[in-house]
């Protein structure tokens, strides 16, 4: 896609693909507020200009179009990264309903949740299965979610987060429903472990599941660890916190340009407390830990 293609994509488009949805319009319906996508925002303070397909977040005073957008959202990533995730998002929004900006009704706007199930539905289990999941691995720590689009219904998996959102994906689709948040998951209810394995996305974190039961010791650590899942690069700041409580914390972010600013924003809040997996052998000759897992299987 041309810079000027790239930048016509729907800003609105864009943030109703990852879940955000409106909470008011404004200015005779030429601005749209949202709850902002990058920071906590209990007031709406994230403005999107309609007719000029701008943002502006009055919160952080940051603003611009949708590139700038794609920027911001993964964590301060490069112009290219920016580029290739910005092609990636338009394919699943070319998949989906456009938006009608002239009968815009907080009533009919945005993703709804159906009903959620176990994760049971063949072409989700055989998604998960193509991506080197096993059923076993994918029904512990999924659900499948049943959502509608301005009257369309859809399915995916749905992986929890901390704030009761899901981050979604199916082979069309990867969003989110509801605020988006990290996701922490404990061995136990009654205490936690003494280290915790950070993962930038549940794909990975069911990756490194899927090692750790066919008994891995190339990447799995030799002891039991909590997990928690940024769901994106831009959720360093709230994740730090929760990673904070752990004597050692143990990284699997993509190898790539956002997943080292991202770890590295960490490492700067968490001084000495964590290790980076992703540029240490065998990891650090893969994209992240799905792909050395997808490789690994096909070379058997």
């Amino acid at each position: 896609m041309s810079i000027e293609e790239l930048r016509s994509i729907s800003i609105v488009e864009l943030l109703a693909l990852l879940g955000h949805e409106p909470a008011y319009r404004t200015g005779g319906g030429k601005q749209w507020v949202y709850h902002s996508p990058l920071r906590n925002d209990n007031t709406p303070s994230f403005f999107v200009t309609i007719s000029k397909n701008l943002w502006l977040d009055f919160g952080s005073s940051e603003g611009g179009n949708v590139i700038d957008l794609a920027i911001a959202i993964n964590g301060g990533c490069s112009f290219h990264e920016a580029v290739c995730w910005l092609e990636e998002q338009n394919r699943s929004i070319r998949e989906r309903p456009p938006i009608n900006y002239s009968s815009f009704d907080n009533s009919d706007c945005g993703m709804r949740i159906v009903k959620t199930l176990p994760l049971r539905h063949p072409t989700l289990l055989n998604y998960l299965s193509s991506r080197g999941i096993p059923r076993e691995i994918a029904v512990k720590y999924c659900r499948e979610i049943h959502y509608s689009i301005r009257g369309r219904e859809y399915y995916s998996v749905g992986f929890p987060n901390i704030v009761g959102g899901y981050e979604l994906r199916n082979p069309f689709f990867k969003g989110c429903h509801g605020e988006k948040a990290p996701s922490v998951i404990p061995l136990s209810k009654s205490c936690r472990t003494e280290c915790c394995c950070v993962f930038e996305g549940f794909m990975d974190f069911l990756s490194y599941h899927t090692l750790e039961q066919s008994g891995n010791r190339d990447v799995v650590q030799p002891f039991p660890c909590d997990s928690i899942v940024l769901n994106s690069t831009a959720m360093v700041r709230k994740t730090v916190p929760f990673i904070d409580v752990y004597r050692k914390a143990f990284c699997f972010l993509d190898n790539d340009d956002a997943g080292r600013r991202a770890f590295v924003k960490m490492a700067e809040s968490m001084p000495g407390k964590l290790i980076n997996h992703s540029e240490i052998a065998p990891l650090a000759l893969y994209k992240d830990l799905n792909d050395y897992l997808q490789t690994g299987r096909m070379s058997r």
